[in-house]
This record gives structure tokens, C-alpha cells and sequence, in this order.
């Protein structure tokens, strides 16, 4: 096994062969590791904080409670669970005469010898976007997974895998603070502040700072080299950054200025060619049609046809609970954008219904951010009336206040239901309902998902 400055290079399984693994938290991505682990003839540990775990393997050691780190540096390799904060590890470590290999399941598949990987981070549009790659590439024939943050860990499909497998791979700040490889593509999406505080006591992870999150998604080209692409969006100071001071080769694309991949309402032009996704496709809305733009670039680094890249386009359909529609009764639209966590991700749907009137519900638990480009976009935008709930709705409300003082506001609500039948009562034939909250859900909810659910019983319910 090679080294590099203290990291692993080009790994497979049989490094693994005899050595001890600490997988730390019990979470999805490390439990795909183990079956592997063991076959490799590795001896296997878990340990969680948790008291409550699912059964596993008997010959699976667990280490749980209060003190579950307290003894990792006997072990020879470390897998850390994305919620679990870099800082804490390191503490953990800090009196270890030998530091044992620190390592996670992103990095592993990242370091793999003969692995083809197209990983994909920002803050918002991460699965979308990752959605509409893999759907090109099936439209070119490819054989193609779809893993990370939107699918199943790429460890469970790992016996599906060939040498000509891509593995496309949707990967949050989380996977990739601590990573030592880089992927053969990288993306990297607009990045706007996000995680800035714990979402809750089991997801304790979260960025100090702006800085240390763009830090965080940095990694996802810090060790690409001149054989490597990076696509980037040129409309986000932060992706840019990250974008031009890559070693990878760079593809640029904007929507605002002159790149290598340019999209302007709707119109997509790339390699001398132009696209009218507004026509050719279902796509609405400047977000997709920024996430598609993207897409098609690393489409088209694959040398993948315009003709494929417009079917895979034509096939893609919103994800749940991002831009799904309900659906229209009495007239009105009803639409599903609970995972839009993040008031850039709120901006962004904003687009998708110039033409119509609005009622937006906002709000929900906190995750740090500033409403205050929010509220000036409602005030320009078709919004007519805001109705807010949850634990932000006092900070979403003093900006509005602010910066978009003739909206209607209605607030007040500490029941989601309750918000739901108010946004309903207000809206009329023509107009749309959209669930956009720009916040987290954990003040009700378990997830976000949930809280999508939520929303699409109650207008069927009330409807």
C-alpha cells in the first residue's frame, strides 16, 4: 500500500487483510462497510454513542455509551460517520502515542483502484443535479450508479460494480472535511452559507464559520490532479474559488457571464452548440436549468450527445419533496419544495412561478442563516402573501419587516396544520401554494421528508 504525506493511495480491500477497523457511528455509510471488511479479514468494531442498536453480525464487537472513543487508538483504521465532528475524533486522539489510519466511506471509494467517480457537492441542487447525470448517462447506455446522500451507500452496490462502472455520488461538506483523495470529476454547485449550527443532539455536526464550511467542500479537488475535471459553477464566489484554484482541468459555467457552458433562460449553449431546455424539456425554473447546464457539461467531458444529453433532460422528474407538485385542485398548484432547507434554495424555487401568484410557508428550525436576501427577493418576486411558522418564523419575520414591508404576512403558527389551512384559505383559482421553508424541520419533524409528507396529506385532506 502506497503512502502519500500520510494518506493512503490507490487502495483496494486486501489492505484490510488482519488489520483491526473502528467504524465510528453506527449511521448507513459504515454498517455498508462491514460485510466487505470481514470478507477482506478485517477484525471489526462499532462504536456509537447509542445504547439502542440493530442486531448485528455476533462476531461484530460493539462499543456503545458515553465513552465510545475512549479506547480508539489501539485500531489500525478509523471510519468516521459524517455526523460526527472532526474536532471530537481528533480529541479523542489527542494523548495516542500512534495515530491509527482516519478514514470514511467517501474516501474510501474516492482512494479505489480502477473506480471511475463523479462526485458532486455545493449547497443546494446536489441530488438534482446528480439525478440528471445519471440519467444521461443511461440515456447514453452507460453503466451508472447513483449513490452518496441520495441513494443507497455505494458499498451495497459494490458487487454490481465493473471496471467500467460510473459511480456518480451526491456528497455533503460532512463527507468531505476530512477526505485525503479526490474524485476523477468533481462538481461543484453554487455554495451559500449552510450547517452553521447542530441540526440536533444526533446530528451534532456543524461548521464554525462560512470560511470552514467552503473549506469543508474545497477537499472535493484538493488532491485532483491535471488527469482530473473539476465543473464549477462561476456564478458563486465560492464555487469559483474552489473551481479556478483546482490542479484538475476546469469547466466554467454561469449564467450571468461569459463560461465554458452558458445558460440563459432556458437556453443552453456548450461545445459550439445551443439547447433550448425551456422547449426541449419539462425543466422549470433557472435553478434546473443551472443544475441541467451542469449536468450536460459533464455530459459532454464524457462525450456523451447532445441527443442523449436531452433524453436523460426529458426522463429526469423532481426528486420528492423538491419542487414536486401536489397537485391542482379548485385551480390552485400545490408544490412540495420541503427540502429546500436554506434560503438560497427558497430563492431559487421563487423563479419557477413568475407568472402566478404565491403563498409561501417559511420557516422551521434554525440552521444559522440570514433571511435578509430572502426578503428582498420576495418583495420583487409574485409572492403575495407569507405565511410563517416554527422557530424562524420570528427572524424570517423581522426581515421581511425590513426588506419587504408590502407583503402580507401571517404568523403566529406554532402547529404546521394549522399554517397549511391558513395558506390554503388565502389562495384562489390561478394561483400556488408552495412549501419552500428555508429552514430545517427538526422543530416538528423528524426530517424533511417528513415534513413533505406532511404537507402533500394535509392538501389532500383540506382539498
Amino acid at each position: 500500500m502506497e503512502r502519500n504525506e500520510g494518506h493512503t493511495v490507490g487502495m483496494d480491500w486486501s489492505d484490510f487483510s488482519g488489520k483491526s477497523v473502528a467504524l465510528l457511528g453506527a449511521g448507513t455509510e459504515n454498517i455498508s462497510l462491514i460485510s466487505h471488511l470481514k470478507k477482506a479479514g478485517a477484525t471489526v468494531t462499532v462504536c456509537d454513542r447509542s445504547d439502542e442498536l440493530e442486531e448485528l453480525d455476533s462476531d461484530i464487537r460493539l462499543v456503545t455509551g458515553e465513552h465510545y472513543l475512549s479506547d480508539i487508538a489501539g485500531y489500525d483504521f478509523l471510519f468516521r460517520s459524517p455526523g460526527l465532528p472532526t474536532a471530537v475524533v481528533e480529541q479523542a486522539l489527542i494523548n495516542a502515542q500512534s495515530r491509527p489510519e482516519l478514514t470514511s466511506a467517501v474516501d474510501l471509494i474516492f482512494s479505489m483502484k480502477g473506480q471511475q467517480v463523479i462526485a458532486v457537492t455545493g449547497t443546494k441542487g446536489k441530488g438534482t443535479t446528480s439525478s440528471m447525470i445519471t440519467q444521461i448517462l443511461k440515456a447514453a447506455g452507460k453503466p451508472v450508479i447513483l449513490a452518496g446522500n441520495i441513494g443507497n451507500s455505494i458499498f451495497d452496490s459494490w458487487d454490481r460494480l465493473t471496471p467500467e462502472t460510473l459511480i456518480v455520488m451526491e456528497v455533503s461538506s460532512f463527507q468531505l472535511e476530512d477526505v485525503a483523495h479526490s474524485p476523477h470529476i468533481a462538481v461543484v454547485l453554487p455554495i451559500t452559507a449552510d450547517h452553521l449550527q447542530p441540526l440536533s443532539e444526533r446530528s451534532p455536526n456543524f461548521h464554525q464559520d462560512l470560511p470552514s464550511y467552503i473549506v469543508a467542500k474545497q477537499q472535493i479537488t484538493a488532491y485532483q490532479g491535471p488527469d482530473d475535471t473539476v465543473v464549477f459553477s462561476l456564478d458563486s464566489q465560492a464555487s469559483a474559488q474552489i473551481g479556478q484554484s483546482a490542479a484538475a482541468k476546469k469547466i466554467s459555467v454561469s449564467a450571468k457571464t461569459k463560461a465554458d457552458v452558458f445558460v440563459e433562460g432556458g437556453v443552453l449553449r456548450i461545445s459550439q452548440t445551443e439547447i433550448d431546455l425551456a422547449k426541449e424539456t419539462k425543466l422549470r425554473g433557472d435553478h434546473l436549468f443551472h443544475n441541467a447546464a451542469v449536468a450536460c457539461a459533464v455530459a459532454d467531458i464524457l462525450k456523451i450527445s447532445v441527443e442523449n444529453m436531452l433524453e436523460g433532460l426529458s426522463s429526469f422528474r423532481p426528486l420528492p419533496h423538491r419542487m414536486e407538485e401536489v397537485g391542482v385542485f379548485g385551480g390552485v398548484k400545490y408544490v412540495d419544495d420541503s427540502y429546500a432547507t436554506a434560503p438560497d434554495a427558497t430563492i431559487a424555487a421563487l423563479s419557477a412561478y413568475t407568472d402566478q401568484p404565491t403563498i409561501l410557508i417559511l420557516g422551521g428550525s434554525s440552521k444559522g442563516a440570514d433571511f435578509s436576501e430572502l426578503a428582498q427577493r420576495i418583495e420583487s418576486s409574485s409572492v403575495k402573501t407569507v405565511v410563517l411558522v416554527g422557530q424562524e418564523a420570528v427572524n424570517i419575520e423581522q426581515s421581511l419587516k425590513k426588506f419587504a414591508p408590502k407583503i402580507s404576512r401571517l404568523t403566529g403558527f406554532s402547529v404546521f396544520k394549522d399554517a397549511v389551512e391558513t395558506a390554503l384559505r388565502q389562495a384562489n383559482s390561478g394561483d400556488v401554494v408552495l412549501l419552500s421553508p428555508a429552514c430545517a424541520s427538526k422543530d416538528m419533524f423528524k426530517n424533511a421528508a417528513e415534513r413533505g409528507e406532511k404537507f402533500t396529506k394535509l392538501i389532500h385532506e383540506l382539498s
